[in-house]
């Protein structure tokens, strides 16, 4: 946003920042929830093959279990992804989570927050120091990125990891568990 001299207004560079914050916690909570949902759905279909081979694949258990399928990896893929996704979190909730995750802001953040949106109770100048000076500060822990990078190298790895564990148990494991995707998977 600029103002009236065509320079960008400095509130706006924070909520910008606040923003990329929000923006590389969800991307985190998603990788988390990748990683709930492939092990649930992992545990729900080896738990589905293991009673499909009790009950000799007949057509009737074939049908229950892929409803039964369906809603486990729905309320999974609710319970991983909605759920977290779906919360609302306000600026001044990210705010907090920077400046606890970065003690170095020393409430930098959530100060120049409060002020701005306040303008009548301080002067204007004092308003736009404070934001200037927790942009500088922001700027100079690269916008909090490094809070977020080594929980998503984790949770890209844990999840590549279980895609290639389950891979290989469907591939190289018993026969009855290729037959369990192909009986709840394909319709035919």
């Amino acid at each position: 946003m600029t103002n009236y001299s065509g320079q960008v207004d400095p509130r706006s560079q924070l909520l910008e920042v606040i923003r990329q914050v929000r923006r590389r916690w969800r991307i985190k909570l998603a990788l988390r929830g990748a990683v709930g949902f492939l092990l649930a759905g992992l545990v729900a279909i080896l738990a589905v093959a293991y009673a499909l081979e009790a009950f000799k694949f007949s057509p009737s258990s074939i049908f229950w279990f892929r409803i039964a399928t369906a809603f486990a990896l729905v309320a999974a893929g609710a319970w991983f992804f909605a759920r977290p996704l779906s919360r609302k979190v306000t600026d001044e909730q990210v705010a907090l989570y920077l400046e606890e995750h970065e003690p170095s802001l020393d409430s930098t953040i959530l100060s120049a927050m409060e002020v701005s949106e306040k303008p009548g109770e301080w002067s204007p100048e004092l308003i736009r120091r404070l934001v200037v000076h927790a942009i500088d500060r922001v700027h100079e822990i690269h916008e909090g990125e490094r809070i977020e990078r080594e929980p998503l190298r984790r949770y890209a790895w844990i999840t590549g990891g279980v895609l290639v564990a389950a891979l290989a148990l469907f591939t190289f494991g018993p026969a009855y568990l290729r037959h369990t995707l192909s009986a709840i998977f394909v319709l035919s």
